[in-house]
């Protein structure tokens, strides 16, 4: 046991001073990083190109309240160029006012008066139909109360109601209101969807570590020989070793840690942390299994697998369904369990998490001894 501390702790201070481990350490703290960034650079507008074809008061007031929105940059220019970007990318759709827009606004009706031209691969098209129909919607409000007004009292009321309605100093007649029918939508949590996407980050990029590092890679091979002349096996040096690696990446877990607390959800801090070292030891243990593949190619593809189903599998980057055969398939996968923790509980994850490490780390000695 003293020995087994020991090759624990000599593991340890090979990655804090090697070049591999501090490289992987950075990385990692770069990739749970990394999903924090969108939270501090503000959204980007989105590039519309815009046609005039009408060239009224009214479709120059529904530009100048386009261009007042955050959401979009508008830009100009011949409706040649402008497909072209268009086509290229460069914008995310092209408005076009066609010809009357004014006196149909005027006259109470809408269809046909915006033509939005967008490729088929674009990602904002909603987005940008809704800001712009929008304000043309005001647009029609706003006259379609003045039309009303006047039937009561003439051009004057009528001048009088579409210049408020326009201004936004009075109430419309019309107004929409849009209600979900199966209640209320649920609260948006920036931080903590960021901060469970950056453990889930982190814990592909411990999965790739652990496996490299320890059946492919070999590090400290020639120490690994002479514990084994001393009578300390071969797997037993896998094991402390994926303790070591375990405890190593342990604090990069702090950072989505820590948004967990700032996000409200200090609750998940102790239950992830206890999850995520459970989750790297079964790493160590699957690591140690895969190094007694003799042949180097079986064992990059045993670690390519392990690695690609592990995330796509796992219910981390990709929501699985919480039921149903292929849900018990997967989870014979540890980010399963990791990625499980509202769904099933602390205590169920980690009673899950504990045996699969106790048994993948258990096997290569059940191994040794049958060979024995």
């Amino acid at each position: 046991m003293r020995l087994l501390f020991r090759t624990i702790k000599y593991r340890l201070k090979a990655l804090v001073t090697g070049a591999h481990g501090i490289a992987f350490f950075l990385l990692a703290l770069l990739v749970a990083g990394a999903p924090f960034i969108g939270l501090i650079i503000p959204d980007a507008p989105v590039p519309i190109g815009w046609i005039d074809e009408d060239n009224t008061e009214f479709s120059a007031m529904l530009l100048e309240n386009v261009q007042e929105l955050d959401v979009v940059w508008v830009t100009f220019g011949d409706r040649g160029d402008l497909i072209a970007n268009l086509q290229t990318g460069r914008l995310e759709g092209v408005f076009v006012i066609k010809k009357g827009f004014e006196d149909a606004i005027k006259s109470g009706e809408f269809a046909e008066t915006l033509q939005l031209l967008r490729s088929p691969y674009s990602t904002a098209a909603g987005v940008i139909s809704e800001s712009v129909g929008s304000e043309a919607m005001r647009l029609w409000l706003a006259c379609h109360s003045a039309n009303s007004a006047r039937e009561l009292g003439g051009d004057v009321l009528y001048q009088r109601v579409l210049n408020d309605a326009l201004a936004g100093t009075d109430e419309p007649i019309l107004r929409i209101e849009r209600q979900n029918a199966a209640g209320q939508t649920g609260e948006v949590t920036p931080v903590l969807d960021a901060a469970y996407t950056s453990l889930y980050l982190l814990a592909a990029l411990t999965a790739f570590f652990m496996l490299t590092g320890l059946a492919i890679k070999g590090r400290e091979g020639d120490l690994a020989l002479r514990l084994v002349s001393r009578g300390f096996s071969a797997e037993r040096y896998m094991l402390a070793a994926g303790v070591a690696d375990a405890i190593y990446l342990l604090p990069c877990a702090a950072v989505p840690l820590i948004a967990f607390g700032v996000a409200g959800a200090g609750r998940l801090i102790a239950p992830t942390l206890v999850l995520f070292l459970l989750y790297a030891l079964c790493f160590g243990g699957i690591a140690s299994l895969v190094s007694r593949l003799r042949d180097k190619t079986a064992a990059v593809m045993a670690v390519s697998v392990i690695t690609i189903a592990n995330v796509l599998l796992g219910s981390m980057l990709v929501k699985l369904p919480a039921a149903g055969a292929f849900s018990l398939v997967t989870y014979l996968l540890p980010a399963r369990w990791l990625s499980s923790l509202d769904a099933l509980g602390i205590w169920m994850c980690a009673a899950g998490l504990a045996l699969y490490a106790a048994l993948t780390n258990a096997l290569p000695f059940i191994f040794r001894s049958r060979k024995v």
